[in-house]
């Protein structure tokens, strides 16, 4: 069939199943919306930055587990996205952005919008966020190029790609033929060493003091199921990284929290033990916020047995026993299989025991100042807050954490019940993400309650995205914690610079206001047990919803755990 290159691309994506694409249009985008406007089986979704509109479709792939699409037009526009693919690339989420650039022909002149005015160059910009930057100069290339990008944002560790189009080439006409998925990239990913998985269950049943630490490359796999037989099975502890949180249920008997960063006292405890003989890590790369700074600690006495889809992040941060290359969900059940043929399953006796196992865990604490959750002093303690946000959700209802002392809280207070039910953007760490990724967490699962954690620095940095979510009806819920600083930056100066406070403290937002002028619903929380009466009616309601919650400003988050 003969199709425009725009329309090729959409064609494309929608074999994909992409049903949205946020961004916002501009000149040079114009042929693509117009084409968007003639198919009508894609949606865009007009954002009000650029920066949100990757953070939307961040958190629209995190939860859909299907590809993100933004775009952005030429010149500042484009750049403007870097800090929001910059969190994808390090959360390993697959995005497909397109930029538009202008004709070719009046490149250097000075004209409007240039991209590479002063030697200003974008397609390098975008590689160093990117698993791949590709530009078309020729349309009869596009078909090859947009399959080849989707193969790599797609394949091994997921990730962006950025494709940038040509104003002049949108329109050309080629003669093509659509090729299915199925033809030009893996579908599944199903490739193990066998000797090595050999190995590997040999020290798992001969392990005395075993622990399973599940990292985020464990929801990426979709792997969760089968982690959770594989520690029943066995009898192993479980832990995760602050990434991870939930991966594994943290209301089963075998979870020990999230270890690390804010992580809690008993995971903590059982892998500095020392007594740790075997220690299997899956999905994570052992970095410092899940190794605690690199502090040497994390050395078990027989085998450290990591799994990874990357193999440059095997042994990285930590000497390896043996190492796993490959898709977790594929290498975990091979394990199974392996144990199982190296061992009579009716006859297998775990050396660890359920009753052992529960006698550790009532006799240590999952939660710093454990008091402080039942609190009732006002101003709010965050402790506090944090139970009573968790008494009143459905056990399923998908949570956003955005950077800052507010993550800390959650990661320590927040239990976590469901897989992809906690989702932060530990790594590159940009403030503001979860006020918009909770949007396009929103629009891929509209039958779960969606929640925002944010403080208000993050609130004051993306909180215009919030009319993006009125705009559309998207009823989330943001919960803002408002304590008139730059948490983590006053924390530390705190106790790190002797309270030489500077530039860490400013007048409280009357965040009320400011979410009314953007024409949200909203709600003030002053009192601990507010929050529980009022939320059955604020998810009933459907509508987009700003909570703004006044916290004990001097509450110390567990820092001396990260």
């Amino acid at each position: 069939m003969k199709y425009t290159a725009v329309k090729l691309l959409l064609k494309y994506l929608e074999q994909e199943e992409v049903k949205y694409i946020f961004g916002i249009p501009g000149k040079a985008l114009m042929p693509f919306y117009d084409e968007l406007y003639n198919m009508r089986t894609i949606t865009p979704i007009l954002t009000k930055r650029h920066e949100g509109a990757v953070f939307i479709a961040d958190g629209y792939a995190r939860v859909s587990k299907q590809i993100g699409v933004c775009c952005a037009t030429a010149g500042a526009e484009s750049t403007n996205l870097l800090a929001g693919i910059g969190t994808s690339y390090a959360g390993a989420v697959p995005l497909f952005i397109l930029t538009a650039s202008l004709n070719e022909s009046t490149m250097k002149r000075g004209i409007f919008k240039e991209e590479f005015y002063d030697e200003i160059n974008m397609m390098e910009m975008f590689k160093t966020v990117t698993k791949l930057s590709a530009t078309v100069t020729d349309a009869n290339s596009l078909s090859r190029t947009v399959r080849h990008c989707l193969r790599v944002a797609l394949n091994g560790r997921k990730g962006p790609v950025h494709l940038n189009l040509p104003f002049a080439s949108m329109k050309e006409e080629m003669e093509e033929e659509i090729i299915p998925p199925s033809s030009y990239r893996l579908m599944k990913r199903k490739f193990f060493d066998r000797e090595e998985i050999k190995k590997a269950s040999k020290y798992i049943l001969q392990a005395q003091r075993p622990v399973i630490l599940v990292g985020n490359g464990v929801n990426n796999a979709e792997a969760n199921r089968i982690i959770r037989q594989f520690a029943e099975r066995l009898v192993i502890p479980v832990v995760t990284t602050p990434k991870a949180k939930g991966a594994f249920p943290e209301n089963h008997l075998l979870s020990l929290g999230v270890f690390g960063c804010a992580g809690t006292p008993i995971a903590n405890k059982y892998l500095f033990s020392g007594e740790i003989d075997v220690l299997l890590a899956v999905g994570t790369n052992l970095s410092e916020l899940a190794n605690l700074n690199h502090n040497g600690k994390l050395n078990p006495t027989k085998a450290l047995i990591q799994i990874d889809i990357e193999p440059y992040q095997i042994g990285k941060n930590c000497p390896i026993t043996i190492g796993l290359c490959g898709d977790a969900r594929t290498l975990l059940t091979e394990m199974m299989y392996q144990i199982s043929r190296d061992t009579n399953w009716n006859e297998f006796k775990p050396k660890m025991s359920i009753d052992g196992i529960r006698t550790f865990k009532k006799e240590n604490s999952m939660f710093v100042n454990e008091e402080m959750m039942y609190s009732d002093s006002s101003p709010i303690k965050p402790q506090r807050l944090m139970k009573d946000l968790r008494d009143s959700l459905p056990d399923d209802a998908i949570v956003f954490v955005s950077r800052g002392n507010g993550l800390f809280w959650a990661l320590q207070y927040f239990p976590c019940y469901h897989p992809g039910a906690f989702l932060c953007n530990l790594g590159f760490s940009s403030m503001g993400y979860a006020i918009a990724a909770a949007i396009g967490g929103k629009i891929a699962a509209p039958e779960k309650t969606v929640i925002s954690i944010v403080g208000d620095t993050s609130f004051a940095m993306n909180g215009m995205e919030i009319s993006t979510a009125v705009n559309y009806n998207i009823p989330v819920i943001w919960l803002v914690l408002n304590n008139g600083r730059l948490g983590t930056v006053y924390t530390r100066q705190k106790l790190q610079y002797q309270g030489r406070f500077i530039s860490s403290t400013f007048k409280k937002l009357d965040v009320v206001k400011i979410a009314e002028g953007l024409g949200a619903q909203t709600v003030q929380i002053e009192k601990p047990g507010e929050l529980k009466k009022i939320m059955p009616q604020l998810i009933d309601s459907k509508k987009p919803t700003v909570i703004n919650v006044i916290i004990d400003s001097e509450e110390t988050p567990p820092v001396d755990l990260f």
